[in-house]
Formats: C-alpha cells, structure tokens, sequence
C-alpha cells in the first residue's frame, strides 16, 4: 500500500508541516489527530488501496473540470452536503476501521449506507458490516489487511451477494476467517447494491452522482502532511506519498473548490472524523472513484408506528407508511393476505401500537403487530 522506494525519511514531520503551511499562507489546520499519535508502520496499516506515483500532487486539470459550469449543465447543483439537505442528515456514523488496510470495505459500505436513505429520503438507521465485506468478499479474492482492496472489485460482490448488517458480523480490527463468524442467518438481513458505476476521472458525472444519490467512493494518495489534518481545505504541501487511501465523498462545494468526505479514522481525526480535500489535489478525481445508484434491503426493520396506509380498486396496490422508513408495498403473496395484512396495520396504527415490518427490496413480506 506505501509507495516503493518511500523511506523513514519522509515520515510525519511536524515542524516541518508547520513551517510548510505557513509558507503556503496556511489554506488548512494542522493538528495533534488520533492518527498523528501512532508509529509509522501503525499509520501506514491504516490505507487500504496501492499507491499511484503516476497521479500527480495536484492536477489543474482536473481542479479546472471539477469547477467549471459543465456540472451544473448536467444538473447538479453548485454545491451539495448530504448531511444537510434540506434541513436533513442522510449520513451515517464516522467509524474507525483500526489497525487494518480495510478502507476499500469503509468506503464502499458507507456510500451504500447513505445512497440507501439518501434515494428513499429516510432516516431509518442502517449499519453495514465492513467485516463481511472484507474478511468475507475481500478474503475470497485473496485480499488482506496488508495487501488492500479495490472498490471496483468490492461492488460487484455487493451487489451479486450483498453486505449483511453490523450486528451479524461486528467488525474489529485484523485479519479473520470470516466465514466463521458471519451470523448464518446473514441471507434475511442483508443490503445488496442494485447498480453501481466507474466514474474515475469525470468530475462532472462525480458531482452529478453524489447530488442524485447521496454518496460516492472515492480513492487517492495519502502523503505525510495529510496524517495531521484537522480542518479547511486540504492541499498537499510536505511530506513523501504514504499510501492509497478510500473514503465516501458525500458533498462538494464549487465556491470553496472542494470535495467534502467522511474518513474511517474514527472522530478524533480531522473535523470530527471527516475532511474537505480541494479539487484535483491527490488524485481524487483520477485515482479510482465509483458510484452506488441503488441500494436494496431485506431486513426486520422493528418497531415502526404506522403512520399511513394506502389503497385503491388494484387489488395488489396496497401500501404502508412506517415512521422511520417510509412508504412501502404490502406483498403478502396474494391481495387475500394483503388485504389482511392492511387489516393488522390499520388496528395498529389506531390503536397506536408499532409493528415490525419485514422488508425485501422495498416490498412488505411479513409484518408482526402486537
């Protein structure tokens, strides 16, 4: 994951970062992070993708598409933060994937988290396990804490067979057999991708992405300075390539010349575990970025107050409003047990008593009222 020929001789320099940024008119805060804290090899452990010598530390570009008018031509909008739109957080919890290069798994199950609320406009909590996603999908092609992942290859495993949730398999830090520790009933309970794209390099379809559907992956190269980030935006100024890295873009704003992005470093790292990265700076757009255009849920979702039911002469057009999770189609295999299952939601919801919904791909399979 480090760069060939990097030596202990770039390693994190503080004094040195300082004295760059001063010189460089400060464009970023430095600061003492979680991640400043550790030895070399502990910080280097905490990338995840090879590194790309070939990219350029700043590429203008690049930083010239991502700013210029063709975005907002594609209909995206001149800036955009997932964790507020219109008065609403659609993001997730920063998470800290520890001692492991595992960020590929980070990066990939954070964006299917937020493009699943995102694109139903639900705050419904959902928390993907990284675990099986790379002890599991990773270990199957060879791939480990040391050696990495890409997202182009974790994606086509979300969406064939899909990302359980975190309580079937909590992640901790180090290489595991994960068959052995997945839940075996991780069938009933697990998110699958329903169509996913590679748009490295084309900043524009990048913004449109993350403006449509809430989230993308994103990977780039990680230089010493970068270790010690706290806030602003943050451009390479000292310090040898470290390593790759991938992160969840969820935001970008034009005025600013920035990409905004949620880190797996858990919160004591940068703005509280996320950062804003300027535009061509790392190979961000160029490096490896993919998008999530759907994601589906088969799950128990517990303890939701009906809010709404809905009907008319289809027989098979029956529908339910859960307090968290929005509308959702009753499908009980028959109108006969449909209608019944209406029947159970409509003395729930009057008699103000929650129901458990089970879901499967926006569709009520089962419901349990009491």
């Amino acid at each position: 994951m480090a760069s060939e020929g990097t030596s202990g001789s770039g390693a994190l320099d503080l004094g040195r970062l300082q004295t760059a940024l001063r010189d460089s008119g400060r464009p970023w805060e430095v600061g003492y992070t979680s991640i400043t804290a550790l030895q070399e090899d502990e910080r280097r452990i905490r990338l995840g993708v090879p590194s790309r010598p070939d990219l350029p530390d700043h590429d203008e570009a690049a930083a010239a598409l991502a700013r210029s008018g063709a975005a907002r031509g594609a209909g995206a909008p001149a800036s955009f933060d997932v964790r507020a739109v219109d008065g609403v957080d659609y993001d997730t919890a920063v998470k800290d994937q520890g001692g492991c290069g595992s960020c590929v798994a980070f990066g990939v199950a954070g964006a299917m988290e937020v493009v699943f609320r995102f694109s139903r406009r639900t705050t419904v909590p959902i928390d993907l396990s990284e675990a099986h996603l790379f002890y599991v999908h990773a270990r199957s092609e060879g791939r480990d804490c040391g050696s990495g992942w890409w997202p182009n290859r974790a994606l086509p495993l979300a969406q064939s067979s899909g990302v359980t949730l975190e309580d079937y398999y909590p992640y901790s830090a180090g290489d595991q057999d994960g068959a052995s520790r997945l839940n075996a009933d991780w069938p009933h309970r697990v998110a699958r991708v329903s169509a996913w794209a590679d748009v490295t390099g084309d900043a524009v379809q990048v913004k449109e992405r993350i403006s449509t559907y809430g989230a993308v992956t994103a990977c780039f190269n990680v230089y010493q300075d970068f270790f010690s980030y706290r806030s602003g935006v943050y451009r390479h100024v000292t310090g040898d390539l470290a390593g790759g890295h991938c992160v969840v873009l969820i935001g970008y704003d034009d005025a600013a010349g920035c990409w905004i992005a949620r880190n797996s470093w858990g919160t004591g790292w940068g703005d509280g575990g996320y950062f804003r990265i300027a535009y061509g700076e790392c190979g961000i757009e160029s490096y490896q970025t993919c998008s999530v255009h759907g994601v589906n849920l088969r799950a128990w979702l517990p303890d939701q107050a009906v809010t709404g039911l809905w009907s008319n002469e289809a027989d098979a057009n029956v529908w339910v409003h859960g307090s968290a999770r929005g509308w959702l189609k009753l499908d009980g295999g028959s109108p006969v047990t449909s209608h019944a299952m209406m029947s159970e939601l409509a003395a729930a919801k009057a008699l103000g008593r929650p129901v458990g919904l089970f879901e499967d791909n926006g569709s009520v399979k089962q419901l349990h009222a009491w």
